[in-house]
């Protein structure tokens, strides 16, 4: 008996603390996700090692018009800016964005964008 009593011991706490973490979660009624416009970046170019270029990249599933404004950030350099796509952007491709990281970055380290 003291086997059964627990295990539905335990059961019991499971389902609370679903219970629990099901309510105090976010509420995402109505929320819309939109994978045509996930953009990323990378800091890579010229010189390989320490280029001072990014490599801004579409990683949606549809294509990113001409004339979207994204902006990149490059926390270990304190750099980041705007840019704005000259050209449409087909998912998995990427434009360069030249000279934007002054004396240049570590090759990889890390790079965030988003549209705006």
């Amino acid at each position: 008996m003291s086997k059964f009593v627990t295990i539905a011991g335990a059961a019991l706490s499971v389902l609370v603390v679903a219970t629990i973490a099901a309510e105090a979660g976010p509420k995402l009624t109505g929320v819309k996700l939109d994978l045509s416009k996930i953009v990323g970046c990378q800091v890579a170019g010229t010189p390989s090692e320490f280029p001072d270029d990014i490599v801004i990249m579409n990683r949606g599933v549809g294509t990113i018009v001409a004339g979207t404004k994204v902006h990149w950030s490059v926390p270990s350099a304190a750099q980041q800016g705007n840019y704005i796509l000259a050209a449409a952007l087909a998912p998995g491709k990427g434009v360069a964005v030249r000279g934007v990281l002054g004396a240049g970055v570590e090759a990889g380290k890390p790079c965030s964008a988003k549209t705006i």
